[in-house]
């Protein structure tokens, strides 16, 4: 799996606008044919792998409201089909700094999607590596394997383009975009309050 550059810095800036809180969102992927069948597929040909192309902020603070959680669902699920896009993933950064396990409202959350999506991802922001400066991804990948979550290789390069991430990402962090970050709590108490984050995504376009 990979993610767009604007996929990572949308749940980066989600976490740098609630530092001291748990933050959670939806990895969303353009929708792809079926993969043809084992026997189909030319020798030697390897599996496409999911692109994360956009990340859509979910809560800060509590994480674990099932009815808010379902509202959410159904939303986003209709506005993916609208674009061409499938729930394919879901992040989650802990509210303490050394914890980068994922929980079991991440796992809960996180299978849920496994149900509609056959190559999930659940994403654990480190908080130990999170800086302004973006030194490096601050990211763990787990993969849905036997009906458990397992952590993917640690030295893997998740993003499209790291360099891209890296510079649009501490760009974005030092003029403080994520201050007009909105996330689904945010428009749950303003429904003028665009969950899609069109401002960032120009933001994220025009620095590319």
């Amino acid at each position: 799996m990979k993610l767009t550059t604007q996929a990572y810095c949308k749940m980066v800036l989600h976490g740098a606008k609630y530092p001291h809180c748990a933050v959670s969102g939806l990895l969303v992927a353009e929708k792809q044919p079926p993969p043809p069948r084992r026997d189909q597929q030319p020798p030697g040909q390897p599996q496409p792998h999911t692109l994360f192309v956009d990340c859509i902020p979910l809560f800060h603070g509590t994480l674990a409201l099932a009815p808010m959680l379902e509202v959410a669902l159904t939303l986003i699920d209709s506005w993916c089909k609208e674009n061409s896009y499938v729930i394919a993933g879901y992040y989650q950064a802990n509210e303490r700094v050394k914890d980068a396990s994922p929980n079991q409202v991440a796992e809960k959350v996180a299978s849920r999607i496994a149900e509609g999506f056959s190559d999930p991802a659940l994403i654990m922001v480190d908080n130990t590596k999170f800086t302004m400066e973006c030194r490096q991804p601050a990211i763990h990948v787990y993969e849905h394997h036997e009906n458990k979550w397992r952590c993917k290789d640690p030295h893997f390069d998740y993003c499209e383009d790291w360099s891209e991430a890296q510079r649009i990402a501490t760009s974005l962090l030092d003029s403080k975009s994520y201050e007009t970050l909105v996330d689904f709590d945010n428009h749950l108490d303003d429904i003028r309050n665009d969950w899609t984050n069109p401002e960032i995504n120009k933001a994220v376009l025009h620095l590319c």
